[in-house]
């Protein structure tokens, strides 16, 4: 990522901290905001459009668990 990229991140976590009360440690902070810009990517991932296909199959049979007489 470029310098830009790393200084707009930090703003925006800057600002969600302030408006959450929240003090980072300065020896933290690097690696929070690291951590911070992979869980947006993630959640990127996650708001994607997607069909059927592309959700796994909870399909369970009770045979298995029923006993025959």
């Amino acid at each position: 990522m470029s310098t830009h990229d790393d200084t707009a991140f930090e703003r925006e976590f800057d600002m969600l901290m302030a408006k959450a009360g929240a003090a980072v440690p300065a020896d933290r902070k690097a690696g929070i905001i690291a951590g911070y810009r992979d869980m947006k990517r993630m959640a990127a991932l996650l708001r994607q459009p997607r069909t059927a296909a592309d959700e796994p199959s909870n399909t369970y049979s009770l045979k298995s668990f029923l006993r025959s007489k």
